[in-house]
């Protein structure tokens, strides 16, 4: 009896042991600090662009605007419908510029003349940062602050007195609002209208000393920019993070730091800096009336998602706010349809009903069933030394699925370097999804899209690892379809081609501005259109019976005559950004063919990821001849390599059949430049 007792007692302590919890892996560094976790859990935020530029109608404004330019329409600034805007639109906190390059401060600083207290508005007595702070507070949304570090107002920009006033509006600002949670700085820099560039910003700007007075009043203020950030830019402007996105970055005193890309990060950084994608819902940053009809579609809208939040990322998404102080309709409807979309293509989780497997578990707490129960502190793990795995999901019936989410308990570091999924066919045998991207980093999360396939089991292959897998979360998702609508271009033979987002879709246009209707003038062909007017288009798929939004797309004089002289490259007149002609003389003359009466032109750079070339300051010359070409403006496209959009440039009437756009100054002060497309402006 006493050895049968002990016998039991032995197998008892064994069953004991083998369902003990066993221990987490050891981390990865480096590792996110909680104020990172808090930061990369809201995934998206609003920026608000307002200020003086809104009433000047520019990008980058010099510093020298009389301040009774500052006049709302109808005397008012509506900043509770900012956030109530941005709320609907599912932003959790917003980012207001409080000073952007041109000096102007939207609140009455104690430092400078140049602010709301000496304009009209509200007699001198108004304060928009504060209006904002109590609207945010209001509605439950989180406040970030932007102090541009250039300023071409100020008289001693360049010197150490504009260093001492920047300091002093940065503890000004941090005193006043101390529940800050991210501060921006930008990296743009110069002079007035003049070029005045800063060699070494962090020695200037005193960086080192500003983040410690952020941090002291707001230490869980996360701190985009400058030289010591805790977040980076991820290296566009275009709403993008790469497919690899690593949440680390080289140390500064790394010899390897300056090779890194900011849109990839780095595998072996030595410093946690996750990616801040920052994008404006405009081609431009600030208000413009001509953009009314370049509002990102929620198309745009929608792969800007998956391709920032989707890829690792965080999005800051840029509102322009009007001269009436309101954010337009068109901008507030389209973002807030935006949201609504994102919300229905991730509703239902089909993973839920799932069985889930794994080639390898870690022990008890770390089973494959915490990458679906929903829960963010739990997840699989595989033993040590083991750095690859399969998790495997299967439905008790066939399932449609086009999504599928993925994500890392990156408290212990971000891991997997490379993964691809499959699908179960009807046959048994398991294939790749059609991917159309590559399947490299997770991180916090990683969104795929994919045309719907229809399955009995999905499985993942986590192929390599910086250590043990850590995977906290995997779902998947059937998305309703979503209408994109068509492009629309003008080839240099004056030809209209229109082209669907799929093969499918039927095209429905109309040539004279009015609204394209379903089974009315459909598209087969490309045809002439030569002649100033306006293109409108919508895709529609009739299994569905659902249409798209109304493309619409805006042509000037027909340019089948127009030549570029010295070539017989037709590419700035073919409608398609992604060909350009390259100059390497300083300028681009085009003879129009006969005479016209010009107002402006457009220049839009060439669309290709990583090209060069931009025009920075620019002349442009007309006259009725080639030698009699006078100049009729000149500026600058500001921003202009971070955002290389669309740049229109106005002038007085002029009769002309020659017209010279000149490179006075070329981005990074390269060699040549480049024309993507170009236009005119005609009376």
């Amino acid at each position: 009896m006493r050895t049968r007792k002990l016998f039991l007692a032995a197998l008892l302590l064994m069953a004991g042991r083998a369902g003990a919890q066993v221990a987490a892996p050891a981390p990865v560094y480096p590792l996110p600090s909680p104020e990172h976790m808090e930061w990369q859990r809201l995934e998206q935020y609003a920026m608000i662009c307002f200020g003086m530029s809104t009433f000047n109608d520019l990008e980058w404004g010099y510093g020298d605007t009389p301040l009774e330019r500052f006049a709302p329409i109808g005397g008012e600034i509506d900043a509770e419908q900012w956030v109530e805007v941005c709320k609907k639109s599912g932003m959790k906190g917003l980012l207001i510029v409080a000073k952007h390059h041109d000096g102007f401060c939207l609140w009455p600083s104690k430092y400078t003349d140049y602010s709301v207290k000496n304009t009209s508005w509200r007699q001198g007595k108004g304060d928009l940062l504060d209006d904002i702070h109590k609207a945010c507070q209001k509605h439950g949304m989180k406040f970030a602050l932007y102090l541009s570090p250039w300023d071409r107002h100020h008289a001693q920009y360049g010197k150490k007195e504009y260093v001492e006033y920047f300091h002093k509006q940065i503890r000004e600002l941090m005193e006043r609002y101390p529940d800050t949670f991210e501060y921006w700085f930008d990296g743009a820099n110069g002079g007035a209208r003049e070029n005045r560039t800063i060699p070494n910003l962090e020695e200037y700007y005193n960086y080192p000393n500003a983040v410690r007075t952020i941090k002291g009043i707001a230490p869980k203020a996360m701190i985009f920019g400058g030289t010591c950030g805790d977040i980076r830019w991820i290296g566009n402007e275009e709403g993008w993070a790469d497919e690899t996105n690593w949440a680390m970055m080289p140390g500064l005193d790394d010899p390897n730091a300056a090779s890194v890309s900011p849109t990839t990060g780095c595998e072996t950084g030595s410093m946690w800096m996750p990616g801040e994608v920052d994008v404006s819902v405009r081609p431009g940053w600030y208000y413009h009336a001509a953009e009314d009809n370049k509002v990102k579609s929620v198309a745009q809208l929608v792969d800007i998602y998956y391709q920032s939040v989707g890829r690792n990322a965080n999005l800051l998404l840029s509102f322009c706010p009007d001269r009436h102080g309101r954010i337009h309709p068109i901008d507030s409807v389209r973002t807030i349809e935006w949201w609504k979309t994102i919300q229905r293509e991730l509703k239902d989780n089909i993973l839920v009903h799932a069985k889930v497997t794994a080639d390898q578990v870690r022990g008890q707490g770390f089973e494959a069933s915490r990458v679906s129960d929903g829960r963010s502190d739990t997840y699989w793990a595989t033993p040590d030394g083991v750095s690859a795995g399969v998790l495997t999901f299967t439905f008790d019936t066939p399932q449609k699925v086009n999504r599928l989410l993925l994500q890392e308990y990156i408290e212990l570091g971000q891991r997997v370097a490379s993964f691809k999924v499959e699908y179960q066919t009807s046959d048994g045998t398991f294939v790749p999804l059609p991917l159309t991207e590559k399947t490299t980093t997770i991180g916090y999360k990683r969104i795929l899209r994919f045309n719907t396939v229809e399955t009995r089991a999905l499985r993942v292959n986590f192929e390599r690892a910086r250590g043990p897998l850590c995977i906290a979360n995997v779902e998947a998702f059937l998305a309703p379809n979503l209408m994109v609508e068509p492009a629309i271009r003008r080839d240099a033979d004056d030809r209209i081609v229109l082209t669907a987002n799929d093969r499918e879709s039927e095209i429905y246009y109309t040539t004279n501005g009015s609204v394209p209707q379903v089974g009315k003038n459909r598209y087969t062909k490309p045809f002439v259109f030569n002649k100033r007017g306006e293109i409108k288009a919508i895709a529609y798929d009739k299994n569905f019976k659902k249409q798209s939004e109304v493309a619409t797309q805006k042509f000037d004089l027909p340019m089948r005559r127009f030549r570029l002289l010295g070539t017989d490259s037709r590419n700035l007149f073919d409608g398609d950004p992604h060909t350009a002609d390259w100059f390497t003389t300083g300028s681009a003359t085009i003879d129009m063919g006969e005479k016209h009466t010009l107002t402006g032109i457009t220049y839009l750079p060439e669309q290709n990821r990583w090209t060069s070339g931009y025009i920075h300051r620019y002349e442009v010359w007309a006259g009725e001849t080639e030698a009699s070409q006078k100049k009729v403006a000149e500026g600058e496209f500001s921003n202009i390599k971070n955002s290389p959009t669309l740049r229109e440039v106005r002038f007085a009437p002029v009769k002309a059949r020659f017209i010279t756009l000149k490179a006075i100054q070329i981005v990074d002060d390269v060699k040549r430049f480049n024309i993507g497309e170009f236009s005119v402006i005609s009376k």
